[in-house]
């Protein structure tokens, strides 16, 4: 037996992500750490599935221009002031966004089956805060010249 001693109230339990089937999900971008790999450093994105209680990650390498356009392809989606220019990562932090899943297979049946992001898409409008649908809804409708 060993003794560990260890104060757990400030920690929740984890519980186990079902795979989703394909398709597209509304996602909210909650974490992100730069790590050095063997081919330099990348982002590691941990996004939440709105409405499920299932998380999502992603990798994004900062050397390599598909994962450079995919960053890119994110910030815009999610609504980032510049995507031009990210300072960091903590700017889509909080940030919607679709998310296009697919099931990726262990070929070497060590591990289970996990899901995939394979594309982004701006959120629907329905995540767009009610008071600004309200204000867009009053607006009064541009007249033409001829009216």
């Amino acid at each position: 037996m060993a003794l560990v001693n260890m104060d757990l109230n400030n920690y929740e339990e984890e519980v186990g992500f079902e795979v989703l089937p394909p398709g597209w999900y509304e996602a909210q971008v909650v974490d992100s750490d730069i790590k050095e790999g063997g081919k330099g450093q990348y982002i590691n994105w941990t996004l939440d599935i709105v409405g499920k209680p299932n998380k999502v990650w992603d990798i994004m390498s900062l050397s390599n221009d598909i994962s450079l356009k995919r960053l890119k392809t994110m910030a815009v989606c999610c609504g980032h002031p510049n995507p031009n220019f990210l300072a960091d990562t903590e700017e889509l932090h909080g940030k919607f966004c679709q998310i296009r899943l697919k099931i990726e297979k262990d070929k070497t049946g060590t591990y289970e089956d996990k899901n995939r992001i394979t594309a982004f898409k701006p959120s629907k409008p329905s995540n767009t805060p009610a008071n600004q649908i309200e204000t867009e809804a009053k607006a009064e409708p541009t007249k033409k010249p001829w009216e």
